[in-house]
């Protein structure tokens, strides 16, 4: 199996069409069909059904896309890898960091150690887990910096559990709440809420009602943005949850209260570090990772 032959079939099953597929890869209609078939005829297998407008990907093409999108993406790497060395560079790394943290806590890390490591390229990716995990399957990160979703661990993935984040109800410091006495889960109900994460802490937001025999908030906006989080406080009647560490960083400390709550549907997730365990790291890798490990011993 050649790589152009897996490449030539991911093109052709993103695009849907071995026309447009051949336009992509400056190549011929016949040469990429060819391709293909020389890649169905390795595996013993039927990729694609032909159709009127196109091609599509028959259940043994569903099952190899991922795989062959990771053995791609994988080469890709490690040539970006050597060319980095080659042009006297120190490497390359693309990370993942939790929605929550890339506006707040990681971006002095970032910036020291880009700072000291003028010859390391850095890539960073901002989502919440489990789509950092899915990422990192695929080898298009070399590590996350994430809070982990409760019940979920890919087992292809080590989940270096590094602090336990405390969270609390926040509000913008106008909101007409903001100084008042314990907010029953009713009171807390009767309000709009604004979050910032993934749909499984939308999930177990909304439990945290249902579970008290208590209707959930019926308005409710999620962003993955915290800068948007923000603005949506400061002018908005919204209270949010978020990590206390988070809350209190310098873009947010001025502009957010703590509230005052008899219970409150802000857990105390784990957090840490999330990468493969049979992905080679460079040197550059290595150091940012122990970085984030510094990291997280201060928020924790």
């Amino acid at each position: 199996m050649e790589m152009q032959h897996l490449h030539h079939f991911i093109v052709t099953a993103q695009l849907g069409s071995v026309g447009k597929a051949a336009d992509e890869l400056n190549l011929t209609q016949s040469g990429v069909s060819r391709s293909i078939r020389t890649l169905e005829d390795l595996l013993g297998l039927p990729l694609f059904k032909r159709e009127a407008r196109g091609v599509s990907l028959t259940e043994f093409g569903r099952q190899l896309l991922p795989r062959a999108q990771s053995i791609w993406n994988a080469r890709a790497r490690t040539l970006n890898e050597m060319l980095a060395y080659k042009a006297m560079k120190s490497g390359h790394a693309e990370i993942g960091l939790h929605n929550v943290f890339a506006y707040t806590v990681a971006q002095d890390v970032l910036g020291r150690f880009s700072a000291e490591n003028r010859d390391v390229d850095i890539t960073v990716v901002t989502r919440s887990d489990p789509e950092l995990s899915r990422r990192l399957v695929k080898e298009e990160l070399d590590f996350a910096f994430s809070l982990f979703v409760p019940g979920f661990r890919d087992p292809r993935l080590i989940y270096e559990s590094l602090f336990v984040m405390p969270c609390g109800t926040y509000a913008g410091v106008n909101h007409p709440l903001a100084g008042g006495s314990k907010l029953s889960v009713e009171q807390l109900a009767d309000c709009d809420w604004a979050l910032a994460g993934s749909t499984s802490l939308r999930t177990t937001f909304s439990a945290f009602f249902t579970d008290r025999g208590v209707m959930p908030p019926g308005r409710l906006v999620q962003s993955s943005s915290i800068a948007l989080l923000a603005q949506l406080l400061g002018t908005n009647a919204f209270l949010t949850i978020l990590p206390d560490p988070v809350a209190q960083s310098p873009l947010l400390v001025d502009r957010l209260v703590r509230i005052d709550t008899v219970e409150s549907p802000a857990s105390e997730p784990e957090g840490g570090l999330i990468y493969r365990p049979d992905l080679i790291r460079t040197p550059a890798v290595a150091a940012l990772m122990d970085r984030f490990r510094e990291l997280a011993a201060t928020i924790g």
